[in-house]
């Protein structure tokens, strides 16, 4: 939790004062150093289904004045059909228009259709950092009224993203902080963004990249025109019965209400509607994600990389996923990935048999394992892959501590809390209090740093194993954080704060099974599209 302001910064601009809050040792000691911070200011207006219009800092206020002490309300007016997009700016209280700090942009998660930029504690983040930091925590369009192809324009959630990075560029300097030196960061669909963001365009708007359990291979990207996608928007209008008023006119809750009724019709099935599509030339994603990794290869066309990034995946990752209504392996995967051939799915039964009670307990272990290298893990590790195979600089890591009470697992995005190095897991767990110590260390660091890079014992750089000479023991590091830590479902056993191993045979044996059918989950799920995964 985010301890209490204390009093209130204020920056003057454009005629208006923006009145931000303060937070400081003396309010609690989860803050070591005081810091600021300035909540809900507007960076863009939305027309629904639109795509956007930058507000210049200051321009919306009531009597020049702006009060930024507190949250509003982030979502779509409710009688009207235009939203307003807000973010927050979290700062140390020592930080001026005189200074250039490096500034971490926050994308939040939650499947493209939930999640707000709060659920992040950047205050505690900048509070605990060694060097000074400025955190931009996004709020972006969802569901629906973010991710609705086939009505209006496509991925619109992504392209308020891209606007709030330019919105950062222009007003960033106003806070202190350095346009220059620009850090994404995002865990689960926030990674999934960072990564659409760090494949398109040239040149990059931003310097290093943080994803966390995603990445712009997971799970699907397909077309605006398959037949899942197109019965998306068919379901919502369906939803809506008897309303008649077309989808960008009818009063906004009659719209989310039809969003979320579709959404948990897919619930089940993990064939989550509302998500980024590809929408061809021009668009935000212009072609499938492995074409467009295929762009930056040797001889394609020319596209840089970050300066470094950091990304990884949590040991667990699908086992939060699997439902009471799952009972048959090989149907779910043919529900989820139609265009697997019965030769596909005998592979992948294989590639993941049952043990020898074969009960319900063991399907879902089974179906947690596969689901999470499917949609999160191996495409986490294809990233890297792709990184270090183009020459760039990358760091990969595993968060292996039992957070999950329920599963006594490590699982999906589980470890976001630590990094920000919030007080609970440091006060309640003192294990999990050294790992969060490692794991916010690392990645402060790497935020301030201008190059991103690491000490060789710090953290070594990932070198691909995938190709000649795969058995070279230099290859495929990282780092695993908090293995053997089980003090949450009540184990007590601290475990290791920080390890640095190497990627396992059947870790590579498993990617090299998902990586050649990864064309099957991207635009119309046709084989042969691509010419490599990888």
């Amino acid at each position: 939790m985010q301890s209490g302001p204390t009093s209130s910064p204020i920056i003057a601009i454009n005629g208006c004062l923006i009145i931000g809050a303060r937070f400081s040792p003396a309010a609690s000691a989860a803050c070591p150093r005081p810091v600021e911070a300035f909540y809900s200011i507007p960076y863009a207006s939305a027309d629904r289904f639109s795509q956007a219009r930058p507000l210049p800092l200051g321009s919306q206020t009531s009597g020049k004045r702006l009060d930024a002490s507190r949250l509003k309300h982030a979502g779509p007016n409710p009688n009207c059909t235009t939203s307003t997009l807000r973010l927050n700016i979290t700062r140390p209280s020592t930080a001026s228009s005189q200074q250039s700090l490096p500034v971490l942009i926050y994308f939040h998660g939650g499947a493209f259709n939930f999640g707000d930029p709060s659920e992040t504690d950047s205050v505690s983040f900048i509070a605990h950092a060694q060097k000074d930091i400025i955190v931009v925590a996004v709020h972006y369009r969802l569901g629906v009224l973010g991710f609705l192809a086939g009505e209006g324009e496509a991925n619109l959630g992504l392209k308020d993203q891209r606007l709030a990075i330019e919105w950062v560029h222009s007003w960033i300097p106003v806070f202190g902080g350095d346009p220059k030196l620009i850090t994404l960061r995002g865990v689960s669909a926030g990674a999934h963004s960072v990564g659409h963001h760090m494949l398109n365009p040239s040149p990059l708007p931003f310097h290093k990249a943080i994803l966390e359990s995603g990445s712009p291979t997971a799970r699907s990207v397909l077309s605006a025109s398959h037949p899942r996608t197109v019965a998306n928007l068919d379901s919502v209008r369906s939803s809506m019965l008897p309303v008649i008023t077309p989808p960008g006119t009818v009063k906004v809750n009659f719209l989310l209400n039809a969003g979320l009724d579709v959404f948990s019709r897919h619930t089940d099935s993990l064939t989550w509607p509302f998500q980024p599509v590809v929408d061809g030339p021009g668009g935000i994603i212009p072609d499938l994600p492995l074409n467009l990794w295929q762009r930056k290869a040797p001889g394609g066309e020319t596209s840089p990389l970050p300066a470094a990034v950091i990304t990884g995946f949590c040991t667990s990752e699908g086992i939060d996923f699997i439902t009471e209504s799952c009972s048959d392996f090989r149907s779910f995967f043919a529900k989820l990935i139609p265009s697997l051939t019965p030769t596909d799915l005998e592979a992948l039964e294989t590639l993941y048999p049952p043990n020898d009670q074969a009960d319900r307990a063991d399907l879902v272990r089974r179906l947690g394992v596969a689901y999470g290298d499917y949609a999160y893990i191996c495409p986490v590790i294809h990233t890297a892959h792709m990184i270090s195979k183009l020459g760039g600089r990358v760091y990969l890591y595993e968060f292996a501590a039992l957070v999950s009470e329920a599963n006594r697992a490590a699982s999906h995005a589980s470890h976001s809390d630590l990094v920000t190095h919030s007080a609970v897991g440091a006060a309640d767990y003192p294990g999990l209090g050294a790992v969060s110590g490692e794991m916010h260390s690392r990645w402060t660091e790497f935020a301030a740093s201008p190059t991103g890079i690491f000490a060789e014992d710090r953290w070594p750089p990932f070198v691909t194993p995938f190709g000649e000479d795969d058995g070279d023991e230099a290859k495929g590091k990282l780092l695993v954080f908090g293995q053997g830590n089980d003090e949450v479902p009540g184990g007590g056993n601290a475990g290791v704060p920080v390890q640095t191993r190497t990627l396992t045979e059947r870790e590579k044996e498993v990617c090299r099974f998902w990586w050649d059918r990864m064309e099957l989950s991207q635009g119309d799920g046709n084989a042969g599209v691509v010419s490599e995964a990888y």
